[in-house]
């Protein structure tokens, strides 16, 4: 899915308005969840309510967008050496993450978890595999 797709600007709108499904963004943008339903239906990009949430919130439209560059003008982006950056690839990862019902989360979430262990296992069998090597060459 591109950065400039309808889900994409949706899951920023659902960001930016703070909430997580089609019918809670439907509500906040006063609009019906069926033309929500069609925007994405349709492939289509509400780009009158982009550009007027942009305006009123100081959220950047190229952000909004495109997914590029900071979520607020006048906001640099931070460097490595100040503080932790998220890159474009997190952001859209997050934004999709949210767009997705809590049952779902959870499912990514434990799968995540499990990754993160079999990872931390593989470490740690690479670290004794060479701690034991290291025993038997000086034995």
């Amino acid at each position: 899915m591109s950065n400039k797709s309808t889900k994409s600007v949706l899951a920023r709108l659902k960001i930016i308005k703070d909430v997580r499904s089609d019918s809670d963004l439907a509500a906040e943008l006063n609009i019906s969840p069926q033309t929500l339903s069609s925007w994405k239906i349709n492939d289509r990009v509400p780009y009158a309510i982009c550009v007027e949430i942009a305006e009123d919130t100081g959220i950047s439209l190229e952000w909004l967008l495109a997914g590029v560059g900071p979520m607020r003008h006048g906001v640099e982006e931070m460097t490595v050496s100040s503080q932790v950056t998220t890159s474009p690839q997190e952001e859209a990862i997050l934004a999709l993450y949210r767009s997705l019902s809590e049952s779902d989360q959870r499912e990514i979430q434990s799968a995540a978890e499990e990754k993160k262990r079999i990872r931390d296992i593989e470490q740690r069998l690479e670290d004794l595999t060479a701690a034991l090597a290291d025993v038997k060459k000086h034995a």
